[in-house]
């Protein structure tokens, strides 16, 4: 696997969902989840949920990368985190 930016930055962007489904799956697997999803935008805890996922998801990836010495996809995984951060930042205004 080569070195580069964009194989840090999909598994950066896609990991957070898949820690959302697998909270969903082991916690509310008796719920659908289009009514988990529901439910949580209209607790407005949308944004909380995925600031979790990004957290354990990304914070796993960038030292996965960084132990297989991948720079340049940890770097992508950082970037994923920053373009995050600003979602998260300019929804909120």
């Amino acid at each position: 696997m080569k070195d580069r930016l964009l194989y840090g930055l999909f598994p950066g962007l896609s990991a957070p969902f898949i820690i959302i489904l697998l909270f969903w799956l082991f916690r509310f697997h008796d719920l659908p989840l289009s009514q988990f999803i529901h439910q949580a935008i209209a607790l407005k805890v949308q944004f909380k949920l995925i600031s979790v996922g990004v957290f354990f998801a990304d914070l796993g990836l960038f030292y996965l990368f960084l132990h297989l010495n991948k720079n340049n996809a940890s770097k992508g995984v950082i970037l994923a985190v920053l373009i995050y951060f600003f979602l998260f930042l300019f929804s909120s205004l």
